[in-house]
């Protein structure tokens, strides 16, 4: 008989769990999950100079299911912008749970009036953030 109550609470306490893999938004179902920085881009004349990341320097930015932009820990992002343009489409983020703000008292943000958000046709697994004439290439965590 212990043996059977201990199996059925097994089950009961296993079948109260409950996933975290939510829905994401359909506009920005491609690129929700982790992305990590490989390089940096700015225009200088006719010219698009490219400064790669070393390893060490790797940064490393989640875009939640509901669209919000954290850093790995779930904070969202200091200077992050309202809303951005996901492969030319505006698209506003509605956060869905809470977010942690991150300590940004000691960042001078220098706003980004528009975002914009690009995936290269070619590789679905890179990301392009463009702001201001300058670029942030980003990667795919797996």
């Amino acid at each position: 008989m212990n043996k059977v109550s201990l199996f059925i609470l097994v089950l009961i306490a296993f079948g109260q769990c409950k996933t975290n893999d939510l829905e994401p938004v359909p506009e920005i179902a491609s690129i929700v999950g982790k992305w990590k920085v490989t390089a940096y881009s700015r225009t200088v004349g006719d010219s698009l100079i490219t400064e790669s990341v070393l390893k060490d320097e790797t940064i490393i930015m989640v875009i939640r299911h509901d669209g919000v932009i954290a850093d790995e820990q779930g904070r969202q992002r200091c200077c992050s912008p309202s809303k951005y343009l996901f492969n030319g489409k505006e698209f506003i983020p509605k956060p869905a749970a809470t977010v942690d703000p991150a300590d940004c008292s000691l960042v001078l943000c220098n706003p980004c009036m528009e975002m914009k958000i690009t995936t290269p046709m070619s590789d679905p697994n890179v990301l392009a953030i463009e702001c201001d004439g300058s670029y942030t290439w980003y990667v795919r965590e797996k």
